[in-house]
């Protein structure tokens, strides 16, 4: 199983574009979570096309742990297809609704973390839309459940100051976790390359997506494709990249549980 939170400092790196690209080309079943604390419904209204969520997602879940109801159950009653291809399931929960409610959130989310843990046996690994990380950070529960943090950031100055403002904080609530943290990186050589970047900040880039606001409009907005998407080197880079991350949050969890997943 392989639970992966995506974030970013500031600006708009590509984090929804990238998690659901991520979910589309996932090589198990997976479930996307719309995770950002500051509700956009940018899921629903982009790539769903204005979708109805039908009452679904975290703000039903926060009801059912108010009603004693265990989350490890309710989960995959709330969500809803992101996309069908006959082979996989690509599930996709809900996120908050309207400004605040994440506020109201802060008791489930331990809980929520742990199921979403357990849908390994149901078959799903997750992938977690978290948004900006913000001033309060991400929240401490998902963080150190997650067999891995991804943060987003473009190769250009502006980006590559905010994540360095935001990254300290991060760092040490992954330390205290037996997860990795890692960078992706949105259009690298503008100015800087991904070996540059990882060597300022002491991390890994675990994934290059190329620069393609067409095709990234594809999964951020449920823009018409263009021609040839799928042969398109964003999309190459996305599905490089989902086969990296699956990899290295699978020896993540294998490394802490000593069992194969």
């Amino acid at each position: 199983m392989a639970l992966l939170v995506l974030a970013a400092a500031a600006g708009s790196p590509g984090v929804t574009a990238t998690s659901v690209g991520l979910s589309l080309l996932w090589p198990r079943d997976v479930l996307l979570v719309d995770g950002d604390r500051d509700p956009s419904q940018s899921v629903l209204a982009g790539f769903l096309q204005g979708a109805d969520g039908r009452g679904r997602g975290l703000v039903e879940l926060a009801r059912a742990h108010r009603e004693g109801r265990p989350l490890e159950r309710e989960v995959l009653h709330h969500t809803l297809v992101l996309a069908g291809d006959g082979t996989r399931q690509r599930l996709f929960l809900p996120g908050f609704t309207r400004p605040g409610t994440a506020l109201l959130f802060s008791r489930v989310w331990g809980d929520l973390a742990r199921a979403l843990q357990t849908l390994d046996t149901a078959g799903f690994d997750v992938v977690v839309d978290a948004g900006r990380i913000g001033a309060a950070g991400l929240p401490r529960e998902l963080v150190g459940a997650a067999d891995a943090v991804a943060v987003l950031t473009r190769s250009t100055l502006r980006s590559l100051a905010a994540t360095r403002l935001y990254l300290p904080e991060l760092q040490e609530t992954v330390a205290l976790s037996q997860g990795q943290l890692g960078l992706v990186l949105v259009g690298e050589g503008r100015p800087y390359s991904a070996r540059e970047i990882a060597g300022q900040f002491g991390l890994p880039v675990w994934l290059v997506v190329a620069e393609d606001a067409a095709a990234a409009a594809v999964f951020s907005d449920g823009a018409p494709h263009p021609r040839k998407l799928g042969q398109s080197a964003y999309v190459r880079s996305l599905r490089q990249g989902a086969e990296t991350l699956f990899g290295l949050a699978t020896r993540s969890r294998r490394l802490v549980s000593g069992v194969p997943r």
